[in-house]
Order: C-alpha cells, then structure tokens, then sequence
C-alpha cells in the first residue's frame, strides 16, 4: 500500500515543475525568426494559438489544483440552517 505522506510531498514538486514547463512553452522566445511565412491557425500566427492554448492549460492546471486542495466542509461551512 503507497503511503500518503510520500505522494502528498511530492505533489507540491510536480505542480511546481509541470508550472514551470508550462510557462517556458508558453513563452514564444523559443521561436525562432525563421525568415519565411508563419504558418496561420484559425486566423492567428501559430505562436499566438500555442501561447493561447498553453494558457488554457494552466488555467485548468491552476483549477485542478485548486479543487484538489480546497477544504471542503460540506453545508456547514456556508452557514446553511
């Protein structure tokens, strides 16, 4: 049986470092100049539409957890009668 303690310090390093690499794609540094056309996605140059779409991982990220480490106290803690 894995202990709980092991997976829940861990935790907090992989969010830090799926954070990390998700930002370093989201960034168009890497980009290089190319010289030539940039290919278009729905209208947009193509490090817009990566930089967009890695956001909208992060956002879901972010969110996941969040709700992961939310207390959740059931009808109690909004003041239900």
């Amino acid at each position: 049986m894995p202990n709980p303690d092991l997976n829940s310090s861990r935790l907090p390093r992989l969010l830090a470092l799926g954070f990390a690499l998700l930002f370093i794609v989201a960034v168009p540094w890497y980009w290089g100049d190319g010289g030539g056309e940039t290919p278009l996605v729905l209208g947009m140059p193509l490090w817009v539409a990566v930089s967009t779409a890695v956001s909208f991982l992060i956002s879901c990220l972010t969110a996941w957890a969040a709700f992961r480490a939310w207390p959740s106290g059931g009808d109690d803690a909004e003041g239900g009668s």
